[in-house]
């Protein structure tokens, strides 16, 4: 029985090569994932979860009476830690969003569209994409996705040196069906697409997996350093100037 409730869980783990405990990095007097949470907890999901395996996490998002569950430090990719997350509901809900702890220019209103889009689909997977910039077409650490009609073809970190207008920059927010999820957790090994590219959804897509997609307009910073702190800091600030 379809039920047609979301949850949204958050991945967020301490170690990361460029920027140890990001999650927990200050942006504008707020840790980062307090804004990914806040953002989220506006929208029309039904419940958010943080899913972390660090005790300083942990602590923190409880300091700001959010909602998370210490899971194993095991986990090779946010995914799997979303789907050991997701095993405590027993299938409350029908879809799942999986949304990174270092989006914290997220809006609450992409995340009502990507549910709307979400729920009309018949795919897999939904996934979120924004038009790129130059320096971003021709930079191995963005992610492209190539579109045609209503689906993601492929999925690339490879530079691009043509521009068109079917490729855009891939965001990395996922929502699946519980259904997918469940075939996700079977899918143990990398394939060699996956190794070649270091994307954990090309195993998804050589499973079969069709790739639906939402086009967002709103700026998003992946945080990997402290001069893209800087960077969100300022839009947020702007943010908050336009809505006063």
């Amino acid at each position: 029985m379809v039920n047609d409730k979301v949850i949204a869980i958050i991945p967020a783990r301490w170690a990361s090569t460029r920027l140890p405990g990001k999650p927990l990095a200050d942006i504008n007097g707020k840790p980062m994932i307090q804004w990914v949470y806040e953002a989220v907890k506006k929208s029309d999901v039904d419940e958010v979860l943080i899913a972390t395996d660090d005790e300083r996490i942990f602590n923190v998002v409880k300091e700001f009476d959010g909602n998370v569950l210490m899971t194993s430090d095991k986990h090779q990719t946010g995914t799997e830690r979303v789907l050991e997350a997701y095993q405590m509901f027993n299938d409350r809900y029908d879809y799942v969003i999986n949304l990174q702890g270092d989006e914290p220019l997220v809006t609450a209103g992409e995340i009502n569209q990507l549910i709307k889009k979400r729920k009309k689909e018949t795919c897999s997977v939904v996934t979120v994409v924004s038009p790129m910039t130059d320096i971003e077409r021709k930079d191995r650490n963005t992610v492209k996705a190539y579109v045609i009609d209503d689906r993601v073809l492929m999925f690339t970190r490879s530079p691009l040196y043509k521009l068109s207008a079917l490729w855009f920059k891939h965001q990395g927010i996922y929502a699946f069906t519980k259904h997918a999820l469940k075939l996700i957790e079977d899918l143990k090994e990398q394939t060699e697409n996956e190794k070649g590219e270091n994307l954990e959804q090309l195993r998804w897509a050589d499973a079969g997996f069709e790739f639906g997609y939402y086009i967002s307009t709103a700026p998003h910073v992946g945080v990997d350093t402290p001069s893209d702190i800087k960077l969100v800091e300022t839009v947020l600030k702007q943010r908050l100037n336009y809505s006063i």
